[in-house]
């Protein structure tokens, strides 16, 4: 150890450059020497550094942190509490009149005068003029409306805001010429809408939008979807949606209509109807592909054959209905997006569509089930799993047969993942232990943590 310590610093630098930050934080402790390294800008740029009122005082400046968090101490405004708060912030915050060494900044439940005091003004100085990335969670008492122009830095790129009135759609506006990704959070369905109608997102290439409650009202027509949204959604490389509940079902069909050059789809929702999933039979670029919500399927339903689909994410009870010509498809992960009650799921995967997915079982190099139940008998339909790199099943009830399976029909495995499951002893099952598979496969990383094998009748279980 003491022939480490005395390595030049840059050997060490090269070294510490290869831990990740948790691996990095005891380090510190070793010797003055390796602490005075990892307290450079080299390693403590790349830390959030999290603020709040309770700990302001324990910092002089932090001119080193690029990556800050603070949370609002949600006093009156009025308040001593809140002069003091402000004030510890403004020294912590700015050593002279501006920092520029922050460049992403998230602002938890923050209120109006602190919006002001670090972004409002009308042709001051800007006082984080280096900024890429800023989230605003305000709180719900906010007032923005006293902000009457926004400075922002010009490098700012990437906005993340929760939405509640319509005054915050003018920090949007400020920006939005030069946004290349925007994530807005809101209950307040026209007003999302608003956030998304903007003329000036020329440059914006990733949306997000999320919702976690009902709408007070529902998606009701086309119309719905602005002008300026619908020439947004025809640049757009990456699109995101959370909305839990199917106060927006119409109208996913008529905005995945307008996307003609995406790479990236994802959707959290409750339900997906058969004209939206034809539109996203037409979305020629995807390259990933996530849909976690009930897919209506019918007649008139048509095959997906995406020439650049690479990963895949779907639903358990409701997996996306994928066509046979999937040339570069590469990664399947089949998961239950719904917060489970117990430990284990017993949602049974779509029986009707996953023979479907078995010839692509053959070609793909990765597996991830998630929180999945899986009947033995559909284990032995599975085909040879002949370029399979990596399986990973997580929260995942089925038999022990399972790890027969892997050994038999996975010839070119190099990773198993086994974590939070529960197989139940099957009487068909050759190989008895997660032990047993590691020794017939001693060539693969297996691991099994808190994976468990339940040596009890499986005819009773099932029954």
């Amino acid at each position: 150890m003491l022939g480490v310590q005395c390595l030049p610093v840059e050997v060490l630098c090269s070294i510490f450059d290869k831990l990740s930050e948790w691996e990095r934080r005891p380090l510190h402790l070793v010797c003055r020497k390796w602490c005075a390294i990892l307290a450079a800008k080299h390693f403590v740029g790349r830390r959030s550094l999290k603020l709040n009122a309770d700990n302001l005082d324990l910092f002089e400046n932090c001119d080193k942190f690029s990556c800050i968090c603070i949370r609002d101490n949600e006093s009156s405004p009025k308040s001593v509490n809140r002069r003091c708060f402000l004030t510890a912030l403004q020294r912590v915050l700015f050593r002279g009149e501006v920092n520029d060494q922050l460049e992403d900044l998230t602002l938890k439940e923050a209120q109006s005068d602190l919006l002001q005091e670090l972004f409002g003004g009308n042709g001051e100085v800007c006082r984080l003029p280096n900024l890429r990335s800023l989230t605003i969670r305000c709180f719900e008492y906010c007032d923005v409306s006293l902000i009457r122009a926004w400075n922002i830095s010009k490098h700012l790129t990437k906005l993340h805001i929760t939405v509640s009135k319509a005054e915050e759609l003018r920090l949007i506006q400020s920006v939005a010429e030069q946004l290349e990704e925007l994530f807005v959070e809101s209950n307040k369905l026209q007003l999302m809408l608003e956030c998304c109608n903007v003329s000036e997102f020329e440059k914006l290439r990733t949306l997000k939008l999320k919702s976690d409650s009902f709408f007070p009202e529902r998606f009701s027509c086309t119309s719905d979807i602005g002008e300026n949204f619908g020439r947004t959604l025809s640049r757009l490389r990456n699109l995101v949606i959370g909305f839990r509940h199917n106060d927006f079902s119409l109208g996913y069909a008529p905005m995945l209509r307008h996307c003609r050059k995406l790479q990236t789809l994802s959707i959290l929702g409750a339900d997906l109807c058969i004209e939206a999933c034809n539109s996203i039979s037409n979305l020629h670029c995807l390259r990933k592909l996530e849909l976690l919500l009930r897919i209506e399927k019918g007649a008139g339903l048509r095959p997906w054959n995406h020439q650049n689909l690479e990963v895949l994410h779907t639903y358990v009870e409701n997996l996306a209905p994928l066509g046979n010509n999937l040339p570069a498809l590469t990664s399947i992960r089949i998961s239950n997006h719904t917060i489970r009650e117990g430990r284990f799921s017993v949602r049974p995967v779509e029986r009707a569509y996953l023979q479907r997915y078995f010839s692509h079982f053959e070609s793909i190099t990765k597996l991830f089930l998630y929180d999945v139940y899986l009947e033995e008998d559909l284990l032995y339909q599975f085909p040879n799993l002949l370029a399979m790199k990596e399986i990973i099943l997580r929260c995942v009830r089925t038999s022990s047969l399972v790890l027969d399976i892997i050994h038999q029909r996975a010839p070119r495995v190099c990773k198993v993942y086994f974590w939070d499951c529960c197989f139940l002893v099957s009487p068909r099952a050759k190989i008895p232990s997660f032990e047993a598979l590691g020794r017939l496969l001693p060539r693969v990383c297996i691991s099994h943590s808190s994976s468990k094998i339940i040596a009890v009748d499986y005819g009773q279980i099932l029954s």
